[in-house]
């Protein structure tokens, strides 16, 4: 068997055979394909392209931000904007401006992002029949719940000043 030794690491795309009942393997280098990408932008390290696919290409757009963001979702988002500008669309409106959703329809919670606030509205009804601290208790670990489930949110806005 014939051995190439290289002096550094070489990459090259090849077809390979191994011959039935013998020891040879043949290589046989292919020709340099052409890019597998074209109207490549980029905006940091995160890119969008379109792939040169004959039957089905496609748009792609490649997020990466840095593993010690305080924020990895709202910097991607940031770069996700960037480019569907860049494209002449409209970008996603901002999450801060909806409503948190809450498992109970009686407990509203949104972000105010002109005043920089969290609004929560708890809502009992009147009754004499109701024991009022047990009901706002249970709304308050639903509040909980949805602060911890928002989180990401939460952070983002709260780094917004």
């Amino acid at each position: 068997m014939n051995e190439k030794i290289f002096d550094k690491d070489v990459t090259y795309r090849a077809k390979v055979r191994v011959k039935a009942g013998s020891d040879e393997i043949i290589v046989r280098p292919e020709a340099q394909g052409k890019p597998a990408k074209k109207n490549v932008v980029e905006r940091g390290e995160s890119q969008m392209y379109t792939t040169t696919g004959k039957r089905n290409p496609k748009r792609v757009i490649q997020l990466m931000a840095p593993e010690k963001s305080g924020d990895l979702i709202g910097d991607m988002k940031k770069q996700f904007d960037g480019f569907i500008l860049e494209m002449g669309g409209t970008p996603s409106p901002d999450p801060m401006e909806r409503p948190l959703k809450t498992n109970d329809p009686r407990l509203e919670v949104w972000i105010s992002k002109e005043r920089h606030e969290l609004v929560v509205k708890k809502t009992v009804k009147l009754d004499p029949n109701t024991d009022y601290s047990t009901e706002i208790t249970n709304l308050e670990g639903e509040l909980r719940r949805c602060l911890l489930s928002n989180r990401t949110s939460l952070l983002s806005a709260s780094r917004a000043q």
